[in-house]
């Protein structure tokens, strides 16, 4: 497959489904199709269908691949293969942590508001350094923003990011967020909101849980208001799980 971008098209068409013509051309317009690409992209495929398949090995793909130019990240990330968009996700959270860039954020979102996100790990491994990260000590208005997304897994991003300020000792933003996220019965959100209001008891201010959860715990799922409580003393654990 290595050689122009007429030549990788079929390969990389066949793994960005929805919308895959589009991002190609955005590839090949910053030069991300050119000779060899394309077999760097099977080679990404074929080292990780060589593992077990689980976080563990995506990590380590990602590591022996985080040469690999935009373009043909791009390509993993609007794929069909699962396992190609969890090392993809992997990638942006890596280049994320060397070079800081925008940019990065702006794919990962644009990826997740177009459903291309099935599995929770894709949330939960990259939002807090890709979403929340960036915007502790500036403005929280696009987290805030997420939270109105019709899809569910940019709303579980809106509420994951804030782990980025709750180990900073701030619980009033993922408070925030997550009284706005409360009352939604999905799942999808439910097990983020009990797991990060847990990190903001135990790392940022449990008394501030502890009121909100006297206010709202009875909008949250059995399962997440028992995450949530995890921590708490037992006579406080008991009184809130009611």
């Amino acid at each position: 497959m290595v050689g122009s971008p007429s030549g990788t098209r079929p390969f990389l068409l066949t793994r960005c489904g929805r919308g895959g013509a589009d991002t190609l051309d955005r590839m090949t317009s910053r030069g991300g199709t050119g000779a060899g690409s394309a077999a760097d992209a099977e080679a990404v495929l074929a080292a990780f269908a060589r593992t077990d398949g689980d976080v563990a090995a995506a990590r380590r793909v990602a590591r022996q691949f985080q040469g690999l130019d935009d373009g043909e990240r791009s390509a993993l990330l609007w794929s069909e293969d699962d396992g190609a968009k969890l090392v993809a996700v992997l990638l942006l959270v890596q280049a994320m942590r060397e070079h800081p860039d925008p940019e990065l954020t702006d794919e990962y979102l644009s990826a997740a508001k177009a459903e291309r996100f099935d599995d929770p790990a894709l949330v939960d491994l990259a939002a807090e350094e890709l979403v929340g990260a960036p915007l502790v000590d500036s403005s929280t208005g696009p987290l805030f923003a997420l939270v109105k997304s019709d899809v569910a897994m940019v709303r579980r991003i809106a509420i994951v990011a804030t782990l980025a300020f709750v180990k900073q000792g701030d619980a009033e933003v993922p408070l925030g967020i997550a009284g706005r996220l409360v009352r939604e019965r999905s799942d999808t959100v439910q097990s983020a909101l009990g797991w990060v209001l847990r990190e903001t008891g135990k790392r940022a201010s449990e008394p501030a849980l502890v009121s909100f959860l006297e206010k709202s715990a009875r909008f949250l799922t059995p399962a997440a208001r028992h995450t949530a409580t995890e921590h708490l003393s037992p006579p406080d654990r008991d009184r809130l799980r009611g």
